[in-house]
């Protein structure tokens, strides 16, 4: 403790109590006179252990620079604490979370852009009459590039008409171009047995596509592709039937039908429901097949096999039959509340 006071300029410490004040009284006590022989040894012994020593320049130079670093520290974390006061740490934002779908996403062709282009690009490029050649080019020009041919590898023969084209899956690539798969039905003739016979086919085109200009547009000769074949497929098994529900409700079923097909469905459906109608030409020709699934509660759905007329033939269709239990004053009865195909 004594370096560090020292160092820092200090007084030194004072002793306490009794020490005090012996030092005190030795202070003011008369020195004894010096004498021969016993009294010389003691005197000289006073001499020595009391002695000052002068302090080197090494010495002082150490104490001085210790305690200009003590107060440069002390200082320095002053310094560091009032300046953290007056101008508080500002709060680290959070790393900017990057979506790596988006950013892919942004060479993206926009899919329905695509989609409607490769659509009307289709029926005209699976369109053609040798009579008129020049409406196919004109058609085609409106999706095509600049200055690109408008024959796209027709020869100028033969007659073809497009009915109705169905646009699909949409294949991304790089820098802004995709492919559109394009489902067209196509009509031609055929000679059979010396006679023209007009054929109906569905055709797969794949359309090449990029997004240039600001707009999309198709970028070279559309590709015939296959189309999808048929896949194999376990329906569910039929659920257990409520036999007593399906024989009372069956003519219900059979009247909202009748009713359904003639365009008054509201008189037989159940309150609230919305059912759209079905549009002239049809007539319920039979109810083939009525069954409530087994269940309980004021709502219970079953399978109907129905049976219609329309455009001079018979289609036989099933649905899925909503009934619902209303309740008046006569009584409750079930009426139909929703039809929709079966899933």
């Amino acid at each position: 403790m004594s370096a560090l006071r020292k160092m820092l300029n200090l007084p030194e410490k004072e002793p306490k109590g009794g020490e005090q004040d012996a030092a005190a009284a030795e202070e003011h006590a008369p020195s004894p006179t010096p004498k021969s022989g016993s009294d010389r040894a003691g005197a000289d012994w006073n001499a020595t252990g009391w002695a000052e020593e002068n302090e080197s320049s090494g010495a002082s130079v150490a104490r001085r620079a210790g305690r200009v670093t003590i107060w440069a520290v002390i200082g320095l974390a002053a310094l560091t604490g009032v300046k953290t006061w007056v101008f508080p740490p500002k709060p680290q934002a959070p790393p900017a979370q990057v979506d790596h779908l988006a950013e892919a996403r942004k060479n993206d062709v926009p899919v329905e852009e695509a989609q409607q282009v490769a659509a009307r690009f289709a029926r005209a490029y699976m369109s053609w009459d040798s009579r008129a050649p020049e409406l196919r080019a004109r058609d085609l020009q409106m999706d095509l590039a600049r200055d690109a041919d408008p024959k796209m590898g027709w020869d100028g023969q033969g007659i073809q008409m497009v009915s109705q084209t169905i646009p699909g899956r949409v294949t991304q690539g790089e820098g802004k171009r995709a492919r559109v798969l394009v489902d067209v039905r196509v009509s031609y003739t055929i000679k059979v047995k010396g006679k023209d016979e007009l054929v109906s086919r569905w055709r797969g085109l794949e359309v090449p596509v990029a997004e240039a200009g600001g707009r999309v547009l198709v970028t070279g000769q559309p590709a015939l592709v296959g189309m999808p074949s048929a896949v194999g497929y376990k329906l569910p098994e039929t659920p257990t039937a409520d036999a007593a529900l399906s024989g009372a409700t069956r003519q219900t079923v059979k009247d909202f039908l009748t009713a359904w097909a003639d365009g008054s469905e509201d008189q037989a459906a159940a309150p609230g429901s919305n059912i759209p109608p079905l549009g002239v030409g049809m007539h319920l020709d039979s109810l083939d097949g009525w069954s409530v699934d087994a269940g309980n509660g004021d709502k219970r759905i079953g399978t109907a096999i129905v049976r219609w007329r329309l455009a001079g033939g018979q289609l036989q269709q099933t649905y899925r039959i909503t009934l619902s239990q209303v309740s008046s004053s006569s009584g409750s009865r079930w009426q139909v509340a929703q039809a929709t195909a079966a899933s």
